[in-house]
Order: structure tokens, then C-alpha cells, then sequence
């Protein structure tokens, strides 16, 4: 056996080895020093304009799609509910209040958290979003996982109040059935928030002197799959001027914009 020859094969191989290994460092490196420049421009793009953010998350995500169908509320035997007078639309259920609520002026969001727990079915797996004093409407969103789905349209409670402030009723829509759309190993990383801003900042959606005064993580309705599935996306919710709502796709990177208006329909 010639060891001389093996002995060299193996130090080739090592060497080989090694010159791999150093390239691939170079390239992790390069990569992650864009990166930082690409973060930095951005802020810096921002910071000419005057435009101001609160502080951002800074924890990397690995998220997926999501999916559920509305709940069929029929199905069920909702007359009994609490002081309740409840009719069924299919996927929609409408409360009137036999005697109405008064709000309490103090802790108000407590108040009303505790308010859907105690009158709404399965009231725990909402959270509060806004009120709209123009409606009188305080909307309540679903959640998954403790995350805000963000769609008045198919998870959410509307809770109805008068000129006394009191409670006279709500509506509620609701989604069941919720789980990830692909296997928990093939999840992706989710897009920084400060990715999410630059690209409101390059679609021209923010203004000098703009102020981002909320960002937070959940999710939002894309489209309607068949057999009423909805196909749910992990989005970042951006609020620019404490008045406009943005929700920047946080695997794609696409913008809903959100009018106030839709919030009373």
C-alpha cells in the first residue's frame, strides 16, 4: 500500500475542504454586511425625509400561510346565550341586548374585553382593534396563536353601542379551523419591519415628516380559496399618523392598503 500517495490525497482533500468552507464564509459575510447597508439606507432615506417610527421589533420570524373557513352558525344552538336575543345568518350572528350595557368610563378596554368574554361565543379568541365613534361601532378581531387576524370581513365582532354609551348589540363572524398551510420545517423568515417600511417608503405611501406610530405582527385575508377556505397571510401592521392602516405581506412583500371607511361597512 502506498501510503506517501494516500497521505497526499488526504492533504489535498483537506485543502479542498478548507478553500470551500473559506468561501463560504466570505459570502455569509458579504451578505450579511448588505444587509446592514440596505438597513442603513433606508433609515438614513427616512431620516432626510423627516419621516419617524416607533421602536421596531427586532426578534427574526418564521412564519407560513394560514387558512380556516367561516364558521356556519347554524349548526349550532345559539338562543340561549345571556340576555340575548340572537338571530343566524348562515355565517353571520346578530345580538340584541334585552337590556343594554352601560360602558364604563374607567378601564374602558378592560371593561369591554371582559364585556365579549362573558356575552360572546368563544369571546377569549378575540382582541380589541378600534373604535369608530363616527358608527358608534367598537370592532373586536379574531386571533391565532395571540396574533391579530386583521379582516372585519370574516373574523371579527362588532360590537354596537348608542348616544347613552351603552351596549345594545352585536355581530359576530367567525373563523374555524385554522392551521398552517405547509409542514412546520419548511416555515419561512419573515420579512424585518423595517423591510415592510421601505417598501411603503419606495411604493411613495409614506410623506416627509410622516410618523409611524404603530407596528405589529399578524395576519390578514388575501383571497378566497374554494369551498369558503380563506387563504391568510402573515402581514405587518403599519399605522402611519395614528389615521392610516397598512398591511405589507411579511413573505411576499405586498401592500393592502386599508381606508377607514371599510371599517364601517
Amino acid at each position: 500500500m502506498d501510503w506517501s500517495r494516500i497521505k497526499t490525497i488526504f492533504i489535498l482533500t483537506f485543502l479542498v475542504l478548507d478553500l470551500f468552507l473559506a468561501i463560504q464564509y466570505y459570502q455569509k459575510r458579504s451578505s450579511d454586511q448588505f444587509d446592514t447597508m440596505a438597513e442603513s439606507s433606508i433609515e438614513d432615506q427616512l431620516k432626510e425625509n423627516d419621516i419617524t417610527y416607533v421602536t421596531l421589533p427586532k426578534n427574526s420570524l418564521k412564519e407560513s400561510y394560514i387558512s380556516g373557513n367561516s364558521k356556519d352558525f347554524s349548526k349550532k344552538n345559539f338562543a340561549d346565550r345571556k340576555g340575548q336575543n340572537i338571530q343566524i345568518y348562515k355565517d353571520v350572528l346578530q345580538s340584541q341586548l334585552k337590556k343594554p350595557v352601560p360602558i364604563a368610563e374607567t378601564n374602558k378596554i378592560l371593561f369591554l374585553e371582559n364585556f365579549v368574554k362573558e356575552y360572546v361565543w368563544n369571546g377569549g379568541n378575540y382582541h380589541y382593534c378600534q373604535i369608530d365613534p363616527t358608527s358608534k361601532t367598537i370592532y373586536f378581531c379574531q386571533t391565532y396563536k395571540d396574533r391579530v387576524i386583521y379582516n372585519i370581513e370574516s373574523s371579527v365582532v362588532e360590537i354596537k353601542y348608542n348616544d347613552n354609551n351603552e351596549i345594545y348589540g352585536y355581530r359576530q363572524r367567525y373563523l374555524e379551523n385554522l392551521k398552517e398551510m405547509i409542514d412546520k420545517k419548511n416555515v419561512q423568515e419573515a420579512l424585518p419591519a423595517i423591510k415592510a417600511i421601505e417598501n411603503l417608503f419606495v411604493k411613495d405611501e409614506l410623506k416627509p415628516s410622516d410618523r409611524i406610530t404603530k407596528v405589529d405582527f399578524g395576519y390578514y385575508t388575501v383571497i378566497p380559496l374554494s369551498n369558503g377556505v380563506k387563504f391568510i397571510a402573515p402581514a405587518w401592521h403599519i399605522v402611519v399618523n395614528e389615521k392610516q392602516d397598512y398591511f405589507v405581506n411579511a413573505i411576499e412583500g405586498q401592500i393592502i392598503k386599508i381606508d377607514k371607511e371599510q371599517w364601517s361597512e
